[in-house]
Formats: structure tokens, C-alpha cells, sequence
């Protein structure tokens, strides 16, 4: 399934743009969004 830009909202889309703008690492920002994840589903 490919996600266009405008199917977004648009905080998301400047949320990621963020994260690419900084120092996080994709690993790094996956690895803090499944972790997010599990906390969620765990409590």
C-alpha cells in the first residue's frame, strides 16, 4: 500500500518530517515507535 502526502494529516507529515530533519537514526525512530507500541498494548 503506498501512503501519498496528502492522504496524511498534516501533523503527521511534519512530524516525520522532523524526525528526518534531526539526528534519529530510522532504526532509532522505529525501534522508539514499537516500543511506544508495546507500552500501549501492555497497559
Amino acid at each position: 500500500m503506498k501512503i501519498i502526502e496528502h492522504d496524511l494529516p498534516k501533523e503527521w507529515v511534519e512530524l516525520v518530517k522532523y524526525a528526518m530533519k534531526s539526528n534519529v537514526t530510522k532504526e532509532n525512530f522505529k525501534k522508539f515507535l514499537k516500543e511506544e507500541k508495546e507500552k500501549r498494548e501492555n497497559n
